[in-house]
């Protein structure tokens, strides 16, 4: 899948799963779309199924991955064992760097945090769910599983560098589509989840990691209700 599909082909196919991972969160403005508001419950069992649906999908093609070509032996050891302190370590270290460079960044917040913020007023459990749980799944397996298989599945210490710089631009990208202070802050939060991925080789552990950063994030946000 990865080594012989040609560099223009494994572009084609992952601006592809990107943009289908962009048009389920249009999913988020149901409401807009269908033009009436729906309950809390209506609204989360609808997101939730979408983005189960996605999850489930990429799933898919990353085992697809593994086991068609996976010479970097991503997802081999499936113990937990020396992985826990990493996920610590990462977390920590993102917290730390907002801390060290929030004096630095423009007062208010990023745009996509403005969105999700109104969001949230609206629909608390069904946001939560996306924002904490469901989203950095996908965000993992695309950004992180798929995208290091796709282009740096070679070993060298040159394609370890790429993997992690280029992985963490495109989630930076993802969350800050603009040149802006914030569009560095989350491309480093990508490449802190990109250095933990490429050292535990275990895209659950990246997960864990993303769940823990949003939830502490969104746990903020609930004491602002």
């Amino acid at each position: 899948m990865n080594q012989r599909r040609s560099l223009p082909g494994r572009i084609g196919i992952f601006i592809a799963l990107v943009f289908i991972q962009n048009l389920s969160t249009m999913i988020m403005g149901i409401e807009g779309l269908i033009g009436r508001p729906l309950s809390e419950l209506a609204y989360s069992l609808v997101i939730s199924l979408v983005f189960l649906a996605v999850m489930v999908y990429f799933i898919k093609y990353y085992q697809g991955q593994l086991q068609e070509y996976n010479p970097r032996g991503f997802g081999e050891n499936l113990s937990f064992k020396g992985k826990v302190g990493w996920i610590i370590l990462t977390v920590v270290g993102i917290y730390a760097f907002l801390i060290l460079v929030s004096p630095l960044l423009p007062q208010g917040t990023a745009e996509n945090q403005q969105v999700v913020d109104q969001m949230f007023l609206n629909h608390v459990l069904g946001v939560t769910l996306y924002g904490a749980v469901l989203g950095p799944i996908i965000e993992e397996l695309l950004y992180r599983g798929i995208f290091m298989n796709f282009f740096w599945n070679q070993k060298g210490r040159m394609y370890d560098v790429l993997a992690v710089l280029s992985s963490g631009l495109l989630f930076g990208l993802l969350h800050e589509p603009q040149l802006s202070l914030y569009l560095v802050v989350y491309s480093a939060i990508g490449v802190f989840l990109g250095m933990l991925y490429l050292k535990t080789k275990d895209i659950r552990c990246n997960m864990i990691a993303h769940i823990l950063y949003n939830g502490i994030t969104f746990l903020v946000m609930f004491q602002t209700l």
